[in-house]
């Protein structure tokens, strides 16, 4: 008996050391979203899961895309509409991507420039009288991140409502999310929606102010996701579920304000964010001298994480809306937004919290 456990030990010591030989490079923008994969890359729960993770900082989407189409990157934290927008070609070679797990829901602001602000713009209503009053002599620019990201949608819904058309009223470009600030500063742009810390980054800076935030705008909104390619998933199933299992632990650390609380020191690490932690603060923990909506970052609560059929429906509407695509005849949602990945990580998850606690139970026998 005693060689057949020693067996079983060394046969599991193998099969783990072989995981960890294959590295798997997952891709992240520095947003404070991006928060539970970078946690659990801090906290150890790849390593203990026998995973060799390497986190890869990318300065856009357009990178993320691209590198998950072309095999650079075997994950990503990505925008949860870019799972539809890579999976129908939307300006890239189409390829079947999916995800098992949203990273949060809200996290997003629409800032305004000083100059807007100056002429008396406060709202959208604001926005619509400035237009139509200024435009033979000048056009209002917003930047967006892409124009499959929630933050090109909610700038839509946050304009249509007072009148103003997007295609026609104001002029709507991609800007990668570190260049936001940048932009508005120097005028190249009078407004943007994006996720943080890029609003309160403009804030901090007297370069704008922040009109809109999208837990107002749109609650509960889907924001980012775990994208893989559906190759990644089918042929390295069980890493697969062993990450999204890690980050379900994760989110849950980053819904808790001891969690937020570590969380501003680490991301605020030049390998991560590189921005002042007081500065990511202000998201994380809301009130008089940050963002105003109670959850204006959720991570783990409310069933944030499970990529259900309704919140797919809701990204594809938006794309459907903002007429980006006209049929979905050659895709699935069900094939795209995978709940029941997530629900088998779930599962997983809770598994090994029964037999963690079982194991401390023996441990005081």
């Amino acid at each position: 008996m005693a060689f057949i456990k020693l067996t079983c030990i060394y046969v599991a010591a193998i099969l783990k050391s072989h995981i960890k030989t294959n590295s798997i490079r997952i891709g992240f923008v520095p947003l404070v979203d991006c928060a539970p994969l970078i946690l659990a890359k801090e906290e150890g729960f790849f390593e203990a899961e026998g995973l060799n993770v390497d986190l890869v900082r990318e300065p856009g989407w357009a990178t993320i895309r691209d590198k998950i189409v072309y095999g650079e990157l075997e994950a990503a934290h990505a925008l949860a509409g870019l799972c539809f927008g890579i999976s129908l070609g939307l300006n890239v070679l189409a390829r079947h991507c999916l995800t098992g797990f949203l990273f949060n829901a809200n996290g997003a602001a629409i800032t305004i420039s000083n100059e807007l602000i100056k002429l008396g713009v406060t709202d959208n209503q604001s926005l619509r009288n400035f237009i139509f009053s200024n435009k033979n002599k000048r056009q209002v620019t917003f930047g967006i991140p892409n124009i499959v990201s929630s933050h090109h949608f909610l700038l839509r819904q946050w304009i249509q409502p007072a009148g103003i058309n997007p295609e026609e009223d104001v002029n709507i470009i991609v800007v990668p999310p570190q260049l936001m600030v940048s932009c508005l500063e120097s005028g190249l742009i009078d407004g943007y929606c994006v996720g943080e810390p890029f609003n309160s980054l403009a804030v901090s800076k007297g370069a704008g102010s922040v009109v809109k935030e999208s837990a107002d705008l749109s609650p509960m909104h889907p924001e980012k996701a775990l994208i893989v390619t559906k190759d990644f998933s089918d042929s390295r199933r069980e890493e697969h579920l062993a990450i999204i299992y890690a980050l379900i632990k994760a989110a849950k650390i980053c819904d808790t304000e001891d969690g937020r609380s570590r969380l501003s020191t680490i991301l605020s690490h030049p390998q991560y964010l590189g921005v002042d932690e007081v500065i990511i603060s202000k998201s994380l923990f809301t009130g008089s001298d940050g963002m105003k909506c109670d959850d204006f970052n959720v991570f783990s609560r409310f069933g944030v994480n499970a990529p259900s059929n309704s919140r797919a429906n809701k990204v594809i509407s938006q794309i459907r809306n903002a007429g980006l695509v006209k049929n979905l005849k050659d895709i699935s949602i069900n094939s795209v937004f995978r709940e029941d990945i997530y629900l088998e990580a779930l599962e997983l998850s809770k598994k090994k919290q029964s037999e963690n606690e079982s194991s401390e139970i023996l441990s005081m026998i």
